[in-house]
């Protein structure tokens, strides 16, 4: 008689084969999309290393080179749901490959611009460009079941960090040789045909979706109205506001890095391009690599709190890194904390959202998300040019304690809902 085999130990290897059978089916079906975003995200981080030394060329002082980010995520934040909206009614095909074209000549402006206020529309017109994330994120949602959602939007991110990882690195290798012979406007050309290229993808190889669902509906007044509803959920409202509070820090210290380096190293695009490609691989290794064992073994509000500790330490030892090996030290700090932080805030929030208010709730989440990257530059760059090139990451440091402090008290909070949760009631 031959042996029969226990159910129970074929489940694991059965799910291992369906999980795997499922990512494929989903990059199947967006693989496109995915190759777009990819060529997109090395176009805009071509661009990165160069941004601040071109705004300078023109007399920009470091408050209005950080000033040149915030206009950037201004307009993407406003424009977001107006083209998720349009793209409802058009397709999601035509408005990726105009946006993208957008992107080429937000470039091109950038490269051929002799005033500030050139740049300023260039960045502009880019942010508005750049709010096609909304458009991709609702073409991942057309082409997928609901239950294979979540893997869509991790590919995409997968896509834009790998992006971003060579796009800077490609810029910087771009100036290498004499620092002060460096060819802004080349890399700003190479930034828009590697854009026009990905416009030409969209235009031959991505097919429109059979089905349109809703785009994301983040409308300015829908935004207001969920805040309300946010607030009365400690355990939803705290790790907004430690993701808010922390994220003002890190989106000044990304605003304000490439001029600190400059200042303290004397280094230029090339080094630039390197440090953020450094920092932007730690990232995407921790975040695929680390990131799920650590929240399955503490929880993901310890992870958290762990993630602010590192980064704030990170943030601390910008100012006395005197060289390379504490530069690196000190990037790779503010990498591994972020990289714990990001994916924990947004799981907090998912599992203490009610079902029927999830979009919603991570709808406050975007949209706090990018208020924090209009006002972080500004208030770092400010910072920066009156109190001095090490003043964002002082205060950084010091914003991040407290957000810490404020993950303390969540941490409570989870420990009391967890008690009462097991104490039966008199029903039961």
């Amino acid at each position: 008689m031959a042996p029969v085999r226990c159910p129970c130990k074929l489940r694991p290897h059965h799910s291992r084969v369906h999980r795997l059978s499922s990512s494929r089916s989903v990059f199947s079906r967006i693989w496109i999309l995915l190759l777009i975003v990819f060529i997109d995200m090395v176009g805009f981080g071509i661009m990165l290393p160069y941004m601040p030394f071109w705004a300078e060329r023109f007399g920009a002082s470091e408050s209005a080179v950080t000033l040149l980010m915030s206009v950037y995520a201004f307009f993407q934040f406003f424009c977001a749901f107006p083209l998720g909206w349009i793209s409802d009614r058009w397709g999601r095909k035509p408005i990726l490959a105009l946006s993208i074209f957008g992107s080429v000549l937000s470039f091109s402006l950038l490269a051929v611009a002799d005033s500030l206020w050139m740049l300023f529309l260039a960045r502009g017109l880019g942010g508005v460009m750049g709010a096609n994330i909304a458009v991709a994120m609702a073409y991942v949602a057309d082409v997928t079941e609901a239950e294979e959602r979540a893997k869509g939007m991790g590919l995409m991110g997968a896509a834009f960090g790998l992006g971003f990882i060579l796009g800077p690195a490609f810029g910087g290798l771009l100036a290498m040789g004499d620092p002060g012979n460096v060819d802004h406007r080349l890399a700003f050309y190479l930034a828009a045909g590697v854009c026009a290229v990905a416009t030409v993808l969209t235009l031959i190889l991505l097919k429109e979706p059979e089905r349109l669902g809703a785009a994301i509906q983040h409308g300015l007044m829908t935004r207001l109205r969920t805040f309300g509803e946010v607030l009365r959920e400690p355990l939803v409202l705290l790790p907004i506001l430690i993701g808010t509070i922390s994220g003002v820090a890190m989106a000044g210290l990304e605003g304000t890095y490439a001029l600190w380096v400059e200042r303290a190293h004397g280094w230029g695009p090339f080094e630039v391009g390197l440090v953020f490609a450094y920092i932007g691989a730690i990232l995407v290794v921790v975040q695929g690599g680390a990131v799920g064992p650590v929240a399955a073994r503490f929880g993901e509000a310890k992870m958290l709190m762990a993630g602010l500790v590192v980064l704030c330490l990170g943030m601390a030892l910008i100012p006395p890194s005197v060289n390379v090996f504490m530069v690196g030290v000190s990037g790779a700090l503010v990498a591994i904390g972020y990289a714990f932080c990001d994916p924990a805030i947004s799981s907090l929030i998912s599992r203490n959202s009610p079902a029927d208010k999830q979009g919603a709730v991570m709808g406050v989440l975007q949209s706090a998300n990018s208020m924090v990257r209009v006002i972080g530059p500004a208030i770092a760059g400010v910072l920066f040019q009156y109190l001095g090139r090490d003043a964002p990451y002082i205060s950084g440091a010091i914003i991040v304690a407290l957000a810490a402090l404020l993950a303390v008290r969540l941490l409570r909070s989870i420990s009391v809902a967890a008690a009462k949760a097991e104490i039966p009631t008199s029903a039961d």
